[in-house]
């Protein structure tokens, strides 16, 4: 039997050697080409943004309009190129929630980044300066700022107005929860709730809404708005059914919040270590970004650190 696992052991070895030598001897151009096939092939997964109703679908559909495919197909291969273990499958998942918050910092006028890869893809945007251009005026017309930190930074309460702000603009599935880090680690969210609920819109838009924006982003801002003032009418009751019939969880948000004992009960929807209000969970060794961790030998961008966490900001939009 001890020749056999040392045998075994062996054959492990050489075929790992073997894999490696494949890989390794692959040409760039061949890997970039593998990588362009791929993002084509997939192409169409990349328009599913899977947006609740407070956003307008003319704004979704304004978003994959604007990021057209030439443009995405250049990022995409370099953010490939960069980290090669990630697969095509992945890889979209983080183009999805990458268009996800390109439509919150169309309607909030600052909102913090919270994934190191979803802010990879954002500097190989970046890196082409007119298209990048050309898509922000084409998307709500007037630029969007990328303004990193010099070191991510750890803002609770950032990251809670981010979860509020999330939740009721989109579904909420294992995507969202592993790209994110789940939601509501640094607490509930209730002083945002009281406030959007008790203040006038017009305050709230000098406040919290972008300007200048698109006509499709104010509409969006002012249903966003409206979830507030609305949310104890008796549809929140039925939440649980909206939520198994779309990943929409909006209405449960408000369940959430006001549930005192149960926060078992959402922990499948918002992520296993969602806070009871408290400040102090979810403060890491390891800047999130929502595959466990892959590097793929590549160098971290500037936005980036080892001592950060899901509820550290890299950077934010204006």
């Amino acid at each position: 039997m001890p020749v056999l696992v040392v045998i075994g052991g062996i054959l492990f070895i050489a075929a790992f050697v073997i894999f490696a030598i494949i890989i390794g001897s692959e040409k760039e151009s061949e890997r970039k080409e593998r990588f362009i096939n791929g993002f084509r092939a997939n192409f169409k997964d990349t328009l599913l943004i899977d947006h609740n109703d407070v956003v307008t679908d003319d704004l979704a559909r304004k978003i994959n309009e604007a990021l057209n495919i030439e443009y995405m197909e250049k990022v995409n291969t370099e953010f490939r190129m960069k980290y090669p273990r990630y697969t095509q499958f992945e890889v979209n998942q983080f183009w999805r929630e990458l268009k996800r918050y390109f439509i919150m910092t169309a309607v909030f006028k600052k909102v913090e980044m919270f994934n190191t890869k979803v802010d990879d893809l954002w500097h190989f945007m970046l890196k082409y300066e007119q298209e990048y251009a050309d898509f922000c005026e084409e998307f709500i017309g007037h630029y969007i700022h990328h303004i990193p930190h010099t070191k991510p930074v750890f803002k609770p309460q950032e990251r809670t107005y981010f979860d509020v702000c999330y939740v009721q603009l989109f579904t909420i599935d294992a995507v969202a929860n592993k790209i994110w880090g789940g939601f509501f680690k640094q607490g509930k969210g209730q002083e945002w709730l009281n406030h959007f609920e008790k203040e006038e819109i017009t305050s709230l838009k000098d406040e919290y809404m972008r300007r200048p924006t698109s006509k499709e982003s104010e509409v969006t801002f002012v249903a966003f708005v409206h979830r507030f003032k609305e949310h104890k009418t008796d549809k929140v009751r039925f939440w649980q059914e909206k939520y198994k019939e779309s990943k929409d969880a909006s209405d449960g948000y408000f369940a959430y919040v006001d549930c005192e004992d149960h926060d078992r009960d959402f922990k499948d929807i918002f992520g296993v270590d969602s806070a009871s209000g408290s400040s102090d969970g979810g403060h890491h060794g390891h800047h999130h970004d929502g595959f466990g961790g892959h590097s793929d030998g590549g160098s971290h961008s500037s936005c980036s650190s080892h001592s950060s966490c899901s509820s550290c900001s890299s950077c934010s939009s204006s």
